[in-house]
């Protein structure tokens, strides 16, 4: 049975390294990348079941990412989880109206974000 997937892209290594391992832990293939621009990348590539993103990153901020991602047909179904300390209302909704379809203000539980990015498929056969 294929293992659910997920994409996590932020310029924090420590989050992407906790959030990666977390993930394993819970039975997801996890693909990582600290910038937006090798992360809407490895999207295409993989075609991730869930990608968790930051809004301000280096090289391509995720409000950019979330616009490359909802243009591909391919990853239209994609479950986006975005996450910025950022509690600016305007930013919320501009994530919101890109195609975002959770946002989460730093600093959060991992498993608050397990919990929006569904149970894995190793974990439904358990």
């Amino acid at each position: 049975m294929n293992r659910r997937s997920v994409l996590i892209i932020d310029n924090d290594r420590e989050i992407v390294d906790l959030l990666a391992f977390y993930f394993e832990e819970h039975g997801f293939a996890v693909d990582t990348a600290v910038d937006g621009h090798t992360g809407v990348a490895l999207a295409l590539l993989h075609r991730p079941d869930v990608i968790i993103c930051d809004i301000i990153m280096d090289r391509m901020h995720g409000f950019e990412v979330i616009q490359k991602v909802r243009a591909r047909p391919e990853l239209a179904h994609t479950l986006m989880i975005m996450v910025s300390a950022k509690t600016y209302k305007p930013d919320i909704d501009r994530a919101r109206a890109l195609g975002a379809d959770h946002f989460v203000v730093k600093p959060f539980r991992c498993s608050d974000l397990l919990r929006l990015a569904g149970p894995s498929k190793a974990a439904n056969a358990s």
